[in-house]
């Protein structure tokens, strides 16, 4: 059971692949072999992508001057009952998951419960001690940009993960999850998450939970320290981290079909694959803002449409054009608020879990963006390079539609 695990956040990668270039290289000459002219063109183009791939589906969203000019699905989201993958889909997202904890950071910082400089030790009720270095103070900014000093060492973090009481726990995509410790079992609230992860004495902790940098110093992306910053929007709002999204961003946003939690029985959840014949159980994350969020293309959309907006100042639905420019602006080398910073003004951010690819950029000052799900596993590292390639042949073709 081949996961690669040459990443330091485990299960999750932050590598960008061709679609987040496309629109830096959007001004660049077309490639006109691809023979996409046109949206009927692309549709077929992305049609022969799928069904020479082992890819169960896929959706795709592409947006030009503000507004999107394409939306489609591709295969299916249940290859057993022959369940079409539909912009209606739901499905997990991955790390993209955290740019939302970044939206709701700058919501928090504008309703005045803290700001980035704020230590996190004066918002917990238990401070949070590093052992390799007491002395240090974790500041909101350093969570932000994952220079916390808070990482995922691999050997501590799958316990995240939980297979969803009533799944069939002896097929082979269960029997290939339990390989890696993710077992049926009651999960953890947040807040107990956190405790047991990063206060001694607990399930998870450790001490290689921790580096003995100074906070600030060196980037280590960290899932488990990006629900920690989900977990202070709880305590400092006084609501819970679900409740809080659900009101400042997704009731605004119109995004009434995504949640963390799997609302069963709805027939528009997709089925994850290891491959198109060992589909995999349902699961969740006790941490699960860093990566559980699941949606659909339809709100997805609406939720790209609006940070490209904000980024350009062009709303404030969610919050006032400065605080926009906040959420935007680096914080780091690496990142702004959550959100990977890949210059020209360009912004996105991938998502990597058992049964499932993602990835979501766009450029303000192009006002060009895309996004793309699938549901196809990204985890192995056999499957991870094999996406790889068909994520390239899917983002060329968005790149030589945005040519045209």
């Amino acid at each position: 059971m081949p996961i690669n695990n040459e990443k330091n956040h485990n299960m999750k990668t932050t590598k960008y692949l061709l679609l987040l270039a496309i629109i830096v290289l959007s001004g660049c000459a077309k490639d006109d072999s691809l023979n996409i002219t046109d949206e009927e063109s692309l549709t077929k183009r992305l049609e022969q992508i799928l069904n020479k791939s082992k890819l169960p589906g896929f959706t795709v969203g592409i947006v030009e001057d503000g507004s999107p000019i394409y939306q489609k699905s591709f295969g299916f989201q249940n290859v057993e009952n022959g369940i079409p993958y539909s912009n209606q889909t739901l499905q997990p997202i991955g790390s993209i998951s955290k740019t939302f904890i970044g939206v709701a950071t700058v919501k928090a910082i504008q309703l005045g419960l803290f700001t980035l400089e704020t230590p996190i030790n004066t918002i917990l009720s238990n401070p949070l001690i590093n052992p390799k270095n007491p002395s240090s103070e974790i500041l909101i900014k350093h969570l932000v940009n994952h220079t916390s000093g808070l990482i995922n060492p691999i050997n501590t973090y799958a316990p995240s993960y939980y297979i969803l009481e009533g799944e069939n726990t002896a097929t082979n995509g269960a029997n290939y999850l339990q390989g890696f410790g993710i077992t049926q079992r009651e999960p953890k609230t947040l807040s107990q998450f956190i405790n047991a992860y990063y206060y001694e004495g607990g399930d998870y902790y450790s001490i290689e939970n921790f580096t003995n940098h100074v906070p600030g110093e060196i980037e280590n992306y960290t899932d488990t320290g990006s629900s920690l910053m989900a977990l202070l929007i709880e305590i400092s709002s006084g609501i819970s981290y679900q409740d809080f999204l659900r009101t400042h961003i997704f009731d605004p946003l119109g995004m009434d079909n995504t949640s963390f939690e799997y609302n069963l029985p709805n027939a528009n959840y997709a089925s994850l694959y290891l491959d198109k014949n060992t589909p995999l159980p349902l699961y969740n994350l006790e941490s699960f803002p860093d990566g559980a969020l699941k949606t659909s293309n339809e709100d997805i959309m609406k939720y790209l449409l609006n940070m490209m907006a904000g980024q350009r100042e062009e709303t404030e639905l969610l919050f006032g054009i400065d605080y926009y420019n906040l959420l935007f602006t680096n914080t780091s080398d690496t990142y702004s608020i959550f959100w990977d910073s890949l210059g020209e003004s360009s912004f996105g951010h991938t998502g990597s879990d058992p049964g499932l690819g993602t990835t979501l950029s766009f450029r303000g000052d192009l006002n060009q963006g895309a996004f793309i799900l699938s549901n196809f596993d990204t985890t192995d590292q056999v499957n991870e390079e094999y996406y790889d390639e068909i994520l390239d042949q899917i983002s060329e073709s968005i790149l030589a539609f945005l040519s045209i």
